[in-house]
């Protein structure tokens, strides 16, 4: 099933066979036979809209055993069926580093934020983010001043005013493992933030109160062998530093300085 990384050059039915898959709630492994077989596929909503969405010039799909599926995300024990992007897609030897942190983050936590999104992306990293507010999207913001782009990772389709109603994001390389219209949920939030640790080549959290996203992150990047850091903005006695904080203490180095203009070293 290889084919170009951007809308397969398939007949019609062929795509349509391969969305109505993607919409059914089947392990990814059971997706794959179903597009290899003959079985007759029907589909658990519309796909007239997915269709229509796809046929818009900037969005993108790639399908699990396509060429341009991200290869760090083959050996997962359930890797999406299905991506969207808007851009292109990390590919092996991407220096790639996700960062995660409270969409609550205080000043500093903010100001740490961007300096460390600039700091990066002129050092030649390339960022991986999630669409939320806060530490992820001033991190944006700092990569954007220093005229690169991030990876941002979605919780929600990219089809969705979430998506499409953030300035925030425009021009970014958004990257969805849902449908179109498929609206967040903590389920996905969840899955978004599993992606995010095996797209990455190491992760840096920023302020994280505890039972985080961004903690569940680490978490993730840990079990897969990832390097996990901790900018010097997440340590302290705040609320929103208690994650952070923790995570330090079980052994993640501290990256970064008092001064969050200072360059960073990964």
């Amino acid at each position: 099933m290889k084919q170009h990384e951007d809308v397969p050059p398939l007949s019609g039915m062929r795509i349509s066979r391969l969305l109505s898959i993607a919409t059914l709630n089947l392990p990814t492994e059971e997706k794959r036979r179903l597009a290899k077989g003959g079985t007759s596929v029907t589909p658990s909503i519309p796909i007239q809209p997915l269709l229509r969405f796809f046929s818009r010039p900037g969005n993108k799909i790639v399908f699990y055993g396509m060429t341009g599926y991200p290869p760090s995300l083959i050996d997962l024990e359930n890797p999406p069926f299905m991506l969207s992007y808007s851009a292109s897609l990390p590919k092996a030897g991407d220096r790639i580093i996700a960062l995660a942190g409270s969409r609550q983050s205080d000043y500093e936590g903010l100001r740490a934020a961007y300096a460390l999104g600039k700091a990066l992306a002129e050092t030649g990293f390339t960022l991986l983010v999630s669409n939320s507010n806060g530490f992820d999207r001033w991190a944006r913001l700092g990569s954007q001043s220093a005229d690169r782009r991030s990876f941002v990772l979605c919780d929600c389709g990219l089809g969705t005013k979430r998506i499409t109603s953030n300035r925030s994001l425009r021009g970014e390389h958004l990257i969805s493992p849902f449908l179109p219209y498929e609206e967040v949920s903590p389920q996905s939030c969840l899955s978004r933030n599993v992606l995010t640790a095996a797209l990455s080549t190491a992760v840096i959290i920023g302020q994280a109160p505890k039972r985080s996203g961004a903690l569940h992150v680490a978490g993730c990047a840990l079990d897969l062998g990832k390097d996990v850091f901790v900018h010097q903005s997440g340590i302290g006695s705040k609320p929103n530093q208690e994650g952070s904080r923790f995570l330090h203490q079980s052994g993640a180095p501290i990256v970064g300085g008092d001064d969050p203009d200072q360059p960073v070293v990964v």
